[in-house]
């Protein structure tokens, strides 16, 4: 393909023998009007010969033309060639639904510091569940963000262009109340249909947004993936910034495929063009990271570290972060209706105080209300926040009898991992608490959660970097002991020679499942706690019948979450003729180990412990044949202990099983996916195995 304008992008939005053409600048401002023509690489203006260099984009729109728009981008890619691409593409992937032919372009600022971008996306749609790609649709606000459709099209598979017409587009405005909530009345949504769509259709289009009042201007930001969950023919991306303003870039799961940009400058800018070619569809796997963090991706910053944003950030911290004296009284009244006296009783009694006062609810309407939220003072007289105003008012009380607490801006662990090891990144989508103790340690707490129990917090905050813009620091989140995230499961089981038997269950809760069951059963009334009972006992012995149970108060944080059950069961022994076999009630759930191999890590959001003990009363008319060997592993990765003992009464034998099992790590590489899996399948192949009874003769 013949370069015309390298690094520039040319918009033709209509043409017409009369019009009268315009180019423009990359600082957006007109270098010239008049006849342009571009021939044998040079670039004249009512015959002057400009520069093109100066140059970035030209508009042939005086005379409005809705029939047939045309947009090219650097190298033109045509009609023909896109279906030249789709045909390799579908012949390689048979069964994708879409095919992304093109994903091409650029993230610039300004030299006035505004921030501009321009995309172009070509697709080919190959199934009726896709044809909603079709559907543009784009936020806007007035003055300060705005997007343009500069062409869209659809190319049918025997090459007929339709094209979107202006008058096509529209603008749907929010609703009276949206706008009183957002406070963004001049807000809407530009919408428009790619005409003439079909299965088999191409679609192919091209957009710009200019934010011309970016709230900080030295903040400039870029993200680029350059896969999807479909195929992806080619990928490119430019980032361009002014000569003066520095760029640093973290890039990823790159492949086969340089990394490195082509780098040029002109006209006063520096441009970075990072290009991919096909990128397979990725493919999820059980238990895998997120799809974001597995596919190829560019993160830029004009920062290399936090110290800037660190600096912005925590000087709207510092201004929220004031105590009032109703406040003051608050405290006090929790701190002594708890009795707590050390610092931790106190951190406790303030995190439940603040996880029930404070309702969860958003109202922002800027960057800095979005991530430092608004005055501790007003969020306690409010009663409701979001996250960062919770992880202000939180700190702020703390900060107030003596503890050093922050707010700080973390990532949750189903999202991609921030590289600020690289880069400079305002990337977050949470707050939560960091808190110094007087002994050293650094603990996290989050009351966005308001059945987590002291010291635990929502395990989507474990394993992530947590930044400290106060202190402009950057620490890891290590999962809390496992001990804070065990499961206790007792059963005691007695059977007669028949079968059937009594069960009697209790289970004890602690971190991620305490937080869930306590949330659950105070959702619930009687009857459906009943109803939830029942099915339990059904489902691990059909047709059992419910006999009693009890739960603690899901709002009574002083012990762990209990729940007893009891219930009536038949066939907790299978009859086999001489035989009677017995199976553990409960399974292993390792769904994650089902595939023979992997291409992606296992991935846990946190550490985690279980322990069990069953005691199965037999009667004396039945005779143990045998137990399975004891089994012990120990990896990287976890531990496990499994044993089953017998003890002879005068009643009969009592059979016990008790097993140990902590998960250590969260994340299993593809590397050792064969050794985690084979030890994994041990345990499987334990718990599952049969014990047997021989009945004594005059039973038989």
């Amino acid at each position: 393909m013949k370069k015309l304008l390298p690094l520039l992008m040319i918009i033709i939005t209509a043409m017409a023998a009369n019009a009268a053409d315009q180019a423009v600048g990359w600082d957006k401002a007109t270098v010239g009007e008049g006849r342009i023509i571009y021939k044998d690489n040079i670039l004249t203006i009512d015959g002057d010969v400009v520069p093109t260099e100066d140059v970035a984009v030209i508009r042939f729109n005086t005379v409005k033309n809705d029939d047939k728009p045309a947009v090219t981008f650097r190298d033109n890619v045509s009609p023909a060639e896109l279906i030249r691409r789709a045909g390799i593409l579908r012949s390689k992937y048979p069964d994708s639904g879409r095919l992304v032919l093109l994903d091409e372009g650029e993230l610039k600022m300004n030299a006035d510091k505004s921030q501009y971008s321009r995309s172009r996306y070509t697709v080919q749609i190959l199934n009726e569940k896709e044809l909603s790609n079709a559907q543009l649709s784009f936020y806007n606000n007035e003055g300060e963000y705005e997007t343009k459709i500069l062409m869209a099209r659809s190319i049918s598979p025997d090459g007929k262009v339709a094209y979107l017409k202006d008058s096509d587009i529209t603008r749907t405005y929010p609703s009276q109340g949206l706008q009183f909530f957002s406070g963004r009345k001049d807000a809407y949504i530009m919408k428009a249909v790619i005409p003439n769509v079909e299965v088999g259709s191409i679609i192919d289009y091209v957009y710009e947004t200019v934010e011309s009042k970016p709230e900080d201007p030295n903040q400039f930001y870029t993200g680029w993936y350059f896969g999807t969950d479909v195929p992806v023919y080619e990928s490119i991306v430019t980032l361009t910034v002014p000569q003066n303003v520095p760029y640093y870039w973290a890039i990823s799961n790159f492949g086969k495929f340089s990394d490195k940009p082509i780098v040029s400058t002109k006209g006063g800018y520096t441009s970075y063009t990072f290009r991919r070619g096909e990128c397979e569809p990725f493919v999820s796997e059980p238990l895998c990271p997120p799809q974001a963090a597995l596919l190829p991706v560019l993160s830029g910053s004009t920062f290399n570290d936090q110290t800037y944003l660190s600096k912005w950030l925590s000087g709207f911290f510092k201004e929220r972060m004031v105590c009032s004296d109703d406040m003051r009284a608050a405290v006090a009244e929790v701190i002594s209706k708890a009795n707590a006296e050390t610092e931790e009783e106190k951190i406790a009694a303030l995190y439940r105080f603040v996880q029930d006062y404070v309702h969860y609810r958003s109202v922002k309407t800027s960057i800095s209300s979005g991530m430092a939220g608004h005055p501790a003072a007003e969020t306690f007289s409010n009663r409701y926040g979001d996250c960062i105003d919770k992880s202000i008012f939180f700190a702020t009380i703390l900060r107030d009898i003596g503890i050093d607490a922050y707010p700080v801006i973390v990532y949750t662990n189903d999202n991609p991992r921030v590289p600020y090891d690289k880069i400079g990144s305002r990337a977050g989508n949470h707050a939560i608490n960091e808190i110094h103790l007087a002994d050293g340690r650094v603990i996290y707490l989050d009351s966005t959660s308001t059945t987590d129990k002291y010291p635990y917090f929502r395990s989507d905050d474990h394993g992530i970097p947590a930044w400290n813009p106060i202190l402009n620091t950057i620490r890891e989140i290590e999962p809390p002991d496992v001990s804070y995230n065990t499961q206790h499961f007792a059963c005691d089981i007695t059977v007669a020679a028949d079968g059937k038997g009594s069960v009697k269950q209790t289970n004890i809760y602690r971190g991620s499942w305490e937080s869930s069951m306590r949330y659950y059963f105070s959702s619930m009334n009687e009857a459906e706690v009943k109803g939830l009972f029942t099915s339990i006992v059904s489902n691990n012995y059909p047709g059992s019948r419910l006999t009693g149970y009890s739960h603690d108060d899901g709002r009574d944080f002083t012990k762990d979450f209990t729940m007893e059950y009891n219930y009536q069961a038949t066939d907790i022994l299978k009859d086999c003729g001489p035989y009677m076999v017995f199976r553990l009630p409960f399974k292993s759930d390792y769904g994650e180990t089902t595939l023979q191999s992997r291409k992606y890590p296992i991935k846990y959001a946190t550490t985690f412990g279980e322990n069990r003990t069953l005691m199965l009363h037999l009667p004396k008319e039945l005779a143990l044949s045998g137990l399975p060997e004891e089994l012990n592993i120990d990896n990287k990765y976890f531990s496990y202990s499994g044993k089953f003992e017998s003890a002879a009464n005068d009643d009969g034998d009592t059979v016990t099983f008790t097993s140990k099992f902590v998960r250590k790590v969260t994340v299993i590489p593809p590397a050792d996916y064969d050794g985690y899996r084979r030890d994994v399948l041990r345990i499987d192949h334990f718990i599952k195995s049969p014990i047997i009874f021989t009945r004594s003769e005059h039973v038989r």
